[in-house]
C-alpha cells in the first residue's frame, strides 16, 4: 500500500509539474496551406464500352494566384488511376464505377478531397441494334449497328479487338442472340477454325468454345447449320439434321451447361431442316421442319408433368375440323416439297403460321396458313388456306425470305442473281411487288422486330437498311436508311436485343 501511495503521488507531481514546462505565449500560427474546394458540374458519367470518359472537375482556391502547386490523385477500386488534373478513363468493362479525387498542395504536403466520388457508368453499345457475321481475306468477323433515332454508328472488326487480337475462324454460317441469366449472349456458328464459339453480347469476349463442352465430345463431321434458344433447352443441328441438345436448369449459370453428345430422336425420326424463327418467349412454343417425314414439329417449353428444365418436342395436333380439300397435311406433306415456313403476328399462345410449297403436281409455288393457338397446356391447329404463291415467278433456288411479323408482310429475294428485293403483302394476297434492287446479290435479309426495318446483307460486304415503314410502302418507292460498306461478304444478320428465338 505505501509502495502505491507513493507511486501516485509520485505521478502527481509530474503532471503538476507539465505545465510549467510550456511557454504559452497565446499566439497560436497554423498552416492549412492553399486550400481547395473541388465539386463537379455533375456527378455521373456515362459512357461506351473503350470509349473515354473525361472528367473535369471545378476548383475553387483560396489564393487564386497559386494554382499550380499541386499534385494529382484519381482512385477506382482502390488503385490509383491517374494523376492528372482532368480524368480521361477508358471503361474497360461493363458496370458502375466511383472515382475518388485528391489534390495536394506540394507546399504543406495537405491534401483536399472532393467533396463526392464521381459515378462512371459503362455500358455496352453492342446490346441492341443490328448484329452482323461477315468474312473478310478468309475470317470470319464480327460487326454492329447501332441505332440512335436516325443516327447509325459502325463497329467492325470487333472479335478481334475484344480478344487480345485472335482470328475468330473461318467458313462462318450464322449468329444467333439470346437471354442469358444476367445479360445477352451470342452463339457463331462457322466450320473453320476453332469452330462455333459461345460469346458475351455486350463485351463480345469469348466463352465456350462449342467442340470442348460436349458430355462426351463433338459429333462426328461436326458442321452445325442452325441453332434455337428456348427457355429451357438450347438446340444445335448439325448439317445431317442430327439434333443436339442443352438441358438449362432455372437460373443456370452463363455459358457453363454442357451439350448432350447424344442426338435427339422421336418416333418417326428427327432430322431437323429449319428452326422457324418465332417469338417463342410470346407464343410459348415453337416450330421446327423436320425432314425424314416431311412434317413439322412443335416444341413446348416449361412443361409441368416433366418438371423443368423440360422440352417436349412432338408432332402437330390434328385439328377439331378436317383439313380441307385442297390442302396439305402439317403432319405429313406427303410428295409437297418444303421452302419455307415462318410465323406472323406472334403473341400470348397464338401464332398465325405460313408455308411457301412445291407441287409435286406442276411444279409451282403455293402459299398455305394456319392458326397455332393455345391454352397454354394443348396446342390447337386450325387450318386456314392453299393458294398459289403470287411470288412463283420471282422465286428461286437462292431466294431467301423473312417474315415482318407485326404487319403480315413476307419479304423476299429474286432475280438471276438474286440481286432483287420483293414483298408479298400475306393479309391481302395481292401481287408481289419489287422493291428494290441491289448492286451485289444478296446473302441474307432480316427484318426488323418493330416491322419498320430491314436488315440486307450482301456478298460484296455491303449492309444496306431500308426503311418498309407504312408510308414507304405506300409510296412505293425504295428509301435507304443506312449502308456499311467493306464487309468482305456479308454472312447473316440478327437484331440484337430482339425477340427470335
Amino acid at each position: 500500500m505505501k509502495n502505491m501511495i507513493t507511486k501516485i503521488l509520485s505521478a502527481g507531481l509530474v503532471i503538476s509539474f507539465l505545465p510549467g514546462c510550456i511557454k504559452d505565449k497565446g499566439n497560436y500560427k497554423y498552416d492549412y496551406g492553399n486550400s481547395v474546394t473541388i465539386r463537379y458540374a455533375t456527378y455521373s458519367y456515362n459512357a461506351f464500352l473503350k470509349d473515354t470518359i473525361k472528367v473535369y472537375p471545378m476548383r475553387t482556391w483560396s489564393n487564386p494566384n497559386d494554382t499550380t502547386e499541386f499534385e494529382h490523385a484519381w482512385f477506382i477500386n482502390g488503385k490509383q488511376v491517374s494523376d492528372e488534373p482532368i480524368l480521361k478513363y477508358v471503361g474497360q468493362e461493363l458496370g458502375q464505377f466511383s472515382a475518388y479525387y485528391y489534390m495536394k498542395d506540394k507546399r504543406s504536403g495537405i491534401q483536399f478531397p472532393a467533396a463526392s466520388q464521381v459515378n462512371l457508368n459503362v455500358t455496352s453499345p453492342y446490346g441492341a441494334g443490328w448484329g452482323l457475321l461477315y468474312e473478310k481475306d478468309g475470317e470470319s468477323e464480327l460487326a454492329h449497328v447501332r441505332v440512335a433515332g436516325t443516327t447509325y454508328f459502325d463497329y467492325t472488326g470487333l472479335y478481334k479487338a475484344f480478344n487480345d487480337g485472335e482470328s475468330m475462324g473461318s467458313d462462318p454460317v450464322k449468329i444467333r442472340d439470346y437471354y442469358v441469366t444476367g445479360g445477352r449472349g451470342m452463339y457463331v456458328l462457322q466450320n473453320g477454325g476453332q469452330g462455333p464459339i459461345e460469346l458475351d453480347a455486350n463485351t463480345l469476349k469469348k466463352k465456350l468454345v462449342a467442340k470442348n463442352v460436349f458430355t462426351q465430345g463433338p459429333p462426328t463431321d461436326f458442321k452445325p447449320v442452325d441453332i434455337g434458344f428456348f427457355p429451357t433447352t438450347d438446340f444445335m443441328v448439325n448439317h445431317n439434321g442430327n439434333v443436339y441438345a442443352r438441358v438449362l436448369p432455372q437460373n443456370a449459370l452463363p455459358y457453363a451447361i454442357p451439350w448432350v453428345s447424344t442426338p435427339l430422336y422421336i418416333t418417326g425420326g428427327l432430322k431437323v431442316g429449319d428452326i422457324w424463327d418465332t417469338w417463342t418467349t410470346m407464343s410459348g412454343w415453337g416450330i421446327l421442319y423436320e425432314k425424314t417425314g416431311n412434317r413439322l414439329l412443335r416444341l413446348r417449353t416449361y412443361v409441368p408433368n416433366m418438371g423443368n428444365p423440360a422440352i417436349a418436342i412432338d408432332t402437330f395436333p390434328v385439328p377439331e375440323v378436317p383439313y380441307p380439300a385442297n390442302y396439305t397435311s402439317l403432319q405429313r406433306m406427303g410428295n409437297w416439297q418444303y421452302v419455307w415456313g415462318g410465323t406472323f403476328n406472334d403473341g400470348w399462345n397464338f401464332m398465325d403460321g405460313a408455308l411457301i410449297l412445291r407441287s409435286p403436281d406442276d411444279n409451282n409455288l403455293y402459299w398455305q396458313t394456319f392458326e397455332f393457338n393455345s391454352d397454354g397446356v394443348f396446342p390447337k391447329i386450325t387450318p386456314g388456306t392453299r393458294v398459289p404463291f403470287q411470288g412463283n415467278s420471282v422465286v428461286t433456288a437462292q431466294s431467301k425470305f423473312t417474315a415482318v411479323k407485326p404487319r403480315d408482310y413476307l419479304f423476299f429475294t429474286g432475280g438471276s442473281n438474286n440481286d432483287e428485293l420483293w414483298y408479298y403483302d400475306a393479309r391481302t394476297g395481292a401481287p408481289v411487288v419489287k422493291y428494290a434492287t441491289t448492286p451485289s446479290k444478296i446473302n441474307v435479309i432480316t427484318a426488323h422486330d418493330n416491322g419498320n426495318s430491314i436488315g440486307v446483307g450482301l456478298e460484296d460486304g455491303t449492309f444496306i437498311v431500308y426503311d418498309i415503314s407504312n408510308q414507304v410502302i405506300v409510296d412505293g418507292v425504295s428509301k435507304e436508311l443506312h449502308r456499311l460498306t467493306g464487309l468482305g461478304k456479308v454472312v447473316d444478320v440478327i437484331v440484337k436485343g430482339g425477340y427470335t428465338n
